[in-house]
């Protein structure tokens, strides 16, 4: 995405996590605003000098309940700089609602467990 495509108001708070998966870098940007009652968890891979954008899973009151928007293609055919596009599935659909609708994160460290254990990020040499 470009510098400034994903503009963040100062009620946000938000983290990146950097790790490496099959040998691609990859990123997770997680954004959480309690006031607003929204969290969302992008996760992408750096490739060709831009980020590819492979799933954002996100809470927020104005759709029923959690959801997820992710690509169902290889990560190479995923074109870069883009959040959204016809590669892009939302789960559940859009006129289903998901099981889960509360927020259930509460604060910044809430919101970034929360995204390391949707994606399955181990945090490694972390103490006990």
């Amino acid at each position: 995405m470009a510098k400034r495509a994903y503009g963040l108001g100062n009620s946000y708070r938000w983290c990146v996590v950097s790790f490496i998966a099959l040998s691609m870098e990859c990123k997770v940007l997680v954004v959480f605003n309690s006031g607003k009652q929204k969290f969302e968890a992008i996760l992408g891979t750096i490739g060709s000098g831009a980020l590819r954008v492979l799933c954002s899973y996100e809470y927020h009151p104005s759709e029923p309940g959690w959801h997820c928007h992710a690509t169902c293609d290889d990560v190479e055919k995923v074109p870069g700089g883009y959040m959204r596009g016809p590669w892009v599935k939302r789960i559940p659909h859009a006129k289903r609602t998901h099981r889960r609708q509360e927020l259930g994160i509460t604060d910044e460290q809430s919101a970034q467990r929360f995204a390391l254990k949707f994606y399955r990020i181990e945090v490694k040499g972390s103490l006990l």
